[in-house]
């Protein structure tokens, strides 16, 4: 009798420890914080985004003072996000190049060594101009970020994914890119009236 209550009592520490400590199946969405960040003299706007990878559908990183597996999403897409993102950024004012903006590669990872845990963020983006037989590639940046913590840097995550994407977006800004020759003048049509 008393053996039988021993093993369920070590039975039920078990199952509770299992359940207090095993790996959360649970995701979280990374969302980009919008901010306005400056790009004197923009001469473009982002008109699309694409991915020309396949891109995850995840990224795994670790959280809590336990250090539990964790998922993280990127909303319902990266163009999504990124669009999102740039919207205060890319405001369309008259006189501006449309430009694609093609995502090569997106990756963020997270590592635990001793005593410290440590992330990273690498972007490669690529610039086109659609002209009328074909999108013409007139820049690429990358961009990589590493960044430590002691306990938990998985809510850095947003911070250094908008640092780099704003690094690409500046280095774009600030290359000496000639528009003029890209730019299509557009149809003039006129207007038929009822006589």
């Amino acid at each position: 009798m008393f053996q039988r209550k021993i093993s369920i009592s070590l039975f039920l520490g078990i199952i509770t420890f299992h359940l207090l400590f095993a790996q959360n199946i649970k995701y979280e969405v990374l969302t980009l914080r919008k901010e306005q960040f400056s790009m004197p003299n923009r001469k473009f706007y982002i008109q699309k985004i694409i991915c020309d990878f396949n891109q995850p559908k995840y990224f795994v990183t670790r959280k809590g003072i336990f250090n539990k597996q964790k998922t993280i999403i990127l909303g319902d897409s990266i163009q999504k996000v990124m669009i999102a993102f740039l919207k205060p950024s890319n405001t369309y004012r008259g006189g501006l190049v449309p430009v694609l903006m093609k995502i090569k590669e997106l990756k963020i990872r997270e590592e635990r060594h001793f005593l410290k845990e440590e992330g990273t963020a690498k972007l490669s983006v690529e610039f086109y101009i659609e002209t009328d037989t074909k999108p013409v590639k007139i820049f690429q940046s990358n961009a990589f970020r590493t960044y430590t913590g002691l306990m938990n840097i998985t809510n850095q995550h947003d911070e250094n994914v908008r640092t780099i994407i704003k690094s690409c977006m500046i280095d774009f800004n600030n290359a000496k890119i000639d528009f003029s020759k890209y730019v299509i003048p557009n149809k003039i049509f006129k207007a038929k009236r009822p006589s």
